[in-house]
């Protein structure tokens, strides 16, 4: 008789350690799906600043040609490549400027690229005199792609 209790007591042990694993489980899956719901936002805010697919990278150049008049130098946009960074194998698109105007606005628009809200990088930039007030300037840089279309 004593057998049995001790041996029932150690199979409602186990039953309870059991309950206790499947707890912390349950409870980390909900503490998941809370941090997934609050996360939304930020998640979002993360991916605006990678370019998706093919047609993202034509909004990224629309955008760029539209500030270019803004800060008021006129630009063409020389290529467009689809690139691998053999490190890390992560895809960019490289994209090649040139653009014109009074030394003041190419740099101010030097400086709009570097700050637009996108994971990228200058990777070239020359500046050439071409008068006394008129400066040219060709420009290359990269923005991150996270799943191009092929």
């Amino acid at each position: 008789m004593v057998y049995q209790v001790i041996a029932q007591g150690d199979q409602l042990n186990s039953q309870i350690e059991v309950l206790e694993e499947e707890r912390a489980r349950e409870s980390s899956y909900f503490q998941l799906v809370r941090i997934e719901e609050e996360s939304i936002a930020d998640r979002e805010e993360i991916r605006s600043y990678y370019l998706f697919k093919e047609s993202d990278s034509i909004d990224f150049l629309n955008r760029v040609e539209t500030l270019a008049p803004e800060v008021g130098v006129s630009l063409k946009t020389d290529k467009l490549n689809l690139i691998t960074e053999e490190s890390d194998n992560s895809e960019w698109v490289q994209v090649s400027f040139s653009f014109a105007g009074s030394r003041e606005r190419v740099q101010k628009f030097i400086q709009v690229l570097e700050s637009l809200p996108y994971v990228l990088r200058i990777t070239e930039v020359e500046m050439e005199s071409k008068s006394g007030t008129e400066w040219s300037v060709n420009l290359t840089l990269q923005v991150r792609v996270l799943d191009y279309d092929k």
